[in-house]
């Protein structure tokens, strides 16, 4: 089954129209790269992947291209959207919805059970699929603790107010200041280190002799003790 991400498609009942709606076609995007590389999603998987993909754009000087809105909420980035979206999916036969028996906590697993496009942009997609790459054969657990290390969210800790919106400029921000910071390092490295002049302590101490009695007149005026 293929969704269009041209135009509005009822399918199984549901109209869905991808243009209006980005965090639907990341969410099916996703579904489709992490079943092309072999990876089971549930809902803190999901979050936090499309998260990671969002900080890596911007953190690459593009824009984050996800559609959610990205708040700290009790278990690092998430927008409820999520929920609204992970409905209509299930509702429409295209995602399974189970729940897993080895999770202590009752995890939701998600699984693509039709065959749709990844209708994001090429550049987008390549991002999500990097991301997924690396990331994807965390556990949900892992990918939380990692969201958590993000600049984002250790600001958001910082300031210590739950359901903040999440600043991913500040990613990028951090992110050019440590290239700075190396660059800087690598030129200190290359210039090797710095020697004294000998003689120059002398001839500055020499030089400031030589000027006390100017400085204490120009004083002496400002003051108007002349």
């Amino acid at each position: 089954m293929t969704i269009s991400s041209c135009e509005a498609e009822v399918t199984h009942g549901m109209i869905f129209s991808q243009p209006e709606d980005p965090l639907l076609r990341s969410v099916l995007s996703l579904f489709r790269v992490a079943r092309d590389q072999g990876r089971v999603l549930n809902r803190t998987k999901i979050a936090k992947l499309l998260y990671l993909a969002d900080l890596s754009a911007v953190e690459g000087g593009g824009v984050a291209f996800s559609g959610a809105t990205w708040r700290w909420e009790n278990y690092g980035p998430f927008d409820p959207a999520q929920y609204r979206v992970e409905d209509a999916l299930v509702a429409s036969g295209i995602i399974e919805r189970t729940q897993d028996p080895q999770s202590p906590c009752g995890e939701v697993r998600l699984r693509l059970i039709e065959d749709v496009d990844a209708s994001l942009g090429p550049e987008s997609l390549a991002v999500l699929g990097k991301v997924v790459a690396e990331h994807g054969g965390r556990s949900a657990a892992q990918l939380r603790d990692l969201t958590y290390e993000t600049a984002p969210m250790v600001q958001a800790q910082t300031d210590g107010e739950r359901g903040v919106l999440l600043d991913l400029n500040r990613a990028r921000r951090r992110k050019h200041y440590a290239a700075l910071k190396e660059r800087y390092r690598a030129r200190a490295a290359d210039r090797g280190p710095v020697e004294s002049d000998p003689g120059g302590g002398k001839d500055l101490l020499a030089e400031m002799a030589e000027l006390a009695e100017a400085r204490r007149r120009a004083n002496t005026k400002a003051l108007g003790e002349e």
